[in-house]
C-alpha cells in the first residue's frame, strides 16, 4: 500500500499558497478602492467632527455638574471639541492627499493579457 506522491503534495501546497496570496491581493486592492470613495470620505470627515464635538460637550457637562460653573464648562469644552474636530479633519485630509500622491507615483503593472 503506497501513499500519495510527495511531489504531488508539494505541488498542491504551492498551488494553495498561490491562490491564498491572490485572494489576499484582490482583497487589498478592493479595500483600497472602496476606502477613498466620496461617500466613505464624507462619512469619515463627518464622524470625526461630530465625535470630537460630542466628547467636548460631554466633558463640559461633567465639569459644569461637579464644579457648578454652568454654562462655562460646556462652552469652553465645546470650543475645544470643535478645535479638535477641525484638527482631525485637516489631518485626515492631509493623509488622504498623501495616499493619492503615492498611488499616482506608483507605476501600474502592464496588463498580462498578451
Amino acid at each position: 500500500m503506497s501513499g500519495p506522491d510527495p511531489s504531488d503534495l508539494s505541488e498542491r501546497i504551492a498551488k494553495a499558497q498561490a491562490i491564498r496570496e491572490e485572494r489576499a491581493n484582490r482583497a487589498e486592492r478592493q479595500r483600497k478602492n472602496t476606502v477613498n470613495t466620496p461617500t466613505g470620505m464624507a462619512l469619515r470627515y463627518s464622524s470625526e467632527l461630530v465625535a470630537s464635538v460630542v466628547v467636548g460637550v460631554g466633558l463640559g457637562l461633567l465639569i459644569d455638574h461637579f464644579a457648578k460653573t454652568s454654562p462655562w464648562g460646556l462652552l469652553v469644552m465645546m470650543g475645544f471639541g470643535m478645535a479638535a474636530g477641525l484638527r482631525n479633519l485637516m489631518r485626515a485630509a492631509k493623509q488622504l492627499s498623501e495616499d493619492a500622491m503615492k498611488s499616482a507615483e506608483t507605476p501600474k503593472p502592464p496588463d498580462e493579457t498578451t
